[in-house]
């Protein structure tokens, strides 16, 4: 299943023209998909990594992506910057793959071969079915040679991590005093000096103002900002009259027939886990079973199962969604749980016994196996028909337009015979928020890599652009006279909450207790709020918003109530606080949380140690970056 040889076995002429190209368009300055193959997007531990690889792998996390938020995946895509998350993975992959040769790990050709059989999306009755696994993977774009290596890949991972895993161990105190500090929550009272009480008695000098521009220009310095046209390619707009035939529908119907429009037998319910730890006793299991029992009664007496789930459940996968699972076909839970799922009615609730506890179980829905009929199947492979077709246009187009435009052509008028619109944008920064929204967000650095008058073609997730830099204005500290207003302004807040600040701590200084508070406050014609108990670890204060100062303050005083030992800022305001209540968690929280805590604890811990082993195999490594091709600067 190998195919290197014929995914590199290029002959000495295709080589010299590849090289050829490559010195041409580095000369003119052009993206091309033949230099990305020969040039690396980076080297880890001198292992290259390619583009190909890179858009793959970003192919993949978007389909994954696709089919998890469905709807609302553009949203969520046009936020993500996948290239830059898909080099990431591929890099942590090689520091796996190079610390698991180096500990000796390897994985036998047996047992991958056990691995992808035992996989239930592959069998058929029971068994795995080489015809159905070959459709599967052509139906996501991968051949069983790169399947293979993913999977060898991640049994390597899961090997490594399983070592970092057995390493991290955690005592039941150092999980009490986790929880007792994560559910801890205190009450507060306030007074506030908005800074903005203070700018109205404040007016400085010309002298002030020349001093303060002097010893702070720094912060008035504008970016270097740029100004380009640019036309975007994409897929959708190409391809907007293309209709595929009958035959082309049927064919990709009949392709996919038994896999893609042919769906399994599929439950979507909620649960709720009491967890039995293995090697419990005895009666801690009767004591397990007797609480899910009880669970069970008030779910099957009309209690909100969302609620109880939120309540009971040990399950952290899903008791903050309220015990639901999702929707999910046999072979996916454990056997015992299948079995009492798929025999239940919907809106049944059941109760059954699993190696994981016991759990209350209630049925939904149950969608009965069917296949789509091509009626039912053809808009979605006209869409699917419609998007390649549009992506082959998007590559014939943009190759022809590179060349017009690299010979002289206006993008206006290449656009324009394409029935597209050419974008020239008014001077932006890198960072400015009101840049360009029709610019992908990967573009951005590459585009700040250009020199006036050069043209570009700029992959990207969605669709390519074709980019010609009109124009630059590099990074500057304007005059004083052309920002004194913006000067004078800042001047003034700064010297205002100063004031406030100055303000806040004399009053602080003359509260000898939490009594004099209301008198010291009324003095300064101020009002005291009073914050309802609420977790500290929010690092949160209702009312205000993120403000950890004060948790921290909070957690240090000797005694309730009392007063903070000094005064805080927070968007320029001054604040004095009063604790005025500080409680833990009961014994009872503690005991009922004990064992989903504990698990979830330990899952975190192991987490960060992982986490923490991967930033150290990177400290070590040497990773060189080409942020030009990735279109996001980076070094490591």
């Amino acid at each position: 299943m190998l195919d290197a040889m014929r995914r590199h076995a290029y002959s000495w002429f295709t080589r010299a023209v590849l090289i050829f190209l490559a010195l041409i368009l580095t000369f003119w300055g052009l993206g091309s998909s033949f230099l990305t193959q020969v040039k690396p997007v980076a080297e880890v531990n001198g292992q290259r990594i390619l583009a190909e690889q890179v858009e793959t792998q970003a192919g993949q996390m978007r389909e994954r992506l696709s089919r998890m938020y469905g709807a609302n995946a553009s949203t969520i895509l046009k936020n993500a910057n996948l290239r830059q998350q898909a080099l990431d993975q591929l890099i942590e992959r090689q520091l796996i793959a190079d610390e698991a040769h180096h500990l000796g790990i390897q994985i036998s050709t047996e047992a991958l071969q056990s691995r992808i059989q035992s996989d239930t999306v592959f069998q058929q009755d029971g068994q795995f079915d080489f015809t159905r696994y070959q459709e599967i993977l052509e139906n996501n774009n991968l051949t069983p040679s790169e399947y293979e290596s993913d999977q060898r890949d991640s049994m390597e991972e899961g090997a490594l991590r399983g070592m970092i895993d057995a390493g991290v161990m955690v005592s039941e105190g150092e999980v009490k005093h986790a929880f007792d500090i994560g559910h801890q929550k205190i009450g507060l009272r306030y007074a506030e000096f908005p800074y903005a009480d203070f700018t109205a008695k404040i007016s400085p000098s010309e002298k002030d103002i020349q001093d303060y521009y002097a010893k702070h220009s720094e912060q008035f310095r504008e970016p270097e900002r740029v100004k380009i046209v640019f036309i975007h390619y994409e897929p959708e707009a190409m391809a907007a009259n293309y209709t595929p035939t009958d035959k082309e529908i049927k064919d990709v119907y009949d392709r996919y027939a038994k896999t893609r429009f042919s769906h399994p037998e599929e439950a979507r319910a909620h649960h709720i886990l009491i967890a039995v730890p293995a090697g419990a006793s005895d009666a801690d299991k009767a004591k397990a079973k007797a609480k899910a029992q009880d669970v069970l009664k008030q779910a099957q007496s009309g209690g909100d199962f969302a609620a109880l789930a939120s309540k009971y459940s040990d399950d952290p996968g899903s008791r903050h969604q309220g015990g639901d699972l999702g929707t999910f076909g046999r072979g996916q839970m454990v056997k015992p749980f299948e079995n009492m799922v798929f025999s239940m009615k919907p809106g049944q609730i059941s109760f059954v016994e699993t190696q994981f506890g016991f759990h209350v179980i209630r049925l939904d829905e149950l969608k009965p196996a069917h296949s789509d009929t091509i009626d039912e199947a053809r808009q979605g492979i006209i869409d699917e028909l419609r998007q390649d077709a549009g992506k082959r246009l998007v590559n014939a187009a943009l190759q022809g337009d590179v060349s017009a435009a690299a010979g002289g052509a206006n993008l206006q008028d290449l656009a324009k015979k394409r029935s597209m619109e050419a974008v020239e944008t008014p001077f932006f920064g890198a960072d400015d928020p009101n840049k360009p929204a029709d610019l992908a967000r990967e573009v951005i650095s590459p585009v700040f890599a250009m020199t006036p008058g050069q043209v570009r073609a700029v992959p990207a997730q969605e669709a390519p652009y074709l980019i010609k830099l009109l124009d630059r204005k590099e990074s500057r500290i304007p005059p004083l006279k052309e920002i004194e207003p913006q000067v004078r302004e800042a001047l003034i807040r700064t010297l205002a909450e100063d004031q406030a600040q100055a303000a806040a701590q004399k009053m602080l200084a003359g509260i000898k207790s939490p009594a004099d508070f209301d008198a010291s406050a009324a003095a300064n014609h101020l009002i005291v709020k009073s914050i309802d108990p609420f977790s500290a670890t929010t690092q949160n204060v209702p009312g205000i918003g993120p403000f950890p100062e004060v948790s921290e303050l909070a957690g240090l005083a000797p005694s309730v109530p009392a007063m903070l030992e000094r005064t805080m800022r927070n968007g320029g305001n001054a604040y004095i606080f009063e604790l005025t209540s500080r409680t833990g968690p009961t014994d009872e929280d503690w005991q009922s949380a004990k064992q989903s805590f504990t698990q979830q604890y330990l899952y975190q811990r192991r987490s960060q140690a992982w986490s923490q082993f991967l930033d150290q195999l990177k400290d070590q490594a040497s990773i060189k970056i080409d942020t030009e091709q990735l279109g996001a600067a980076s070094s490591m």
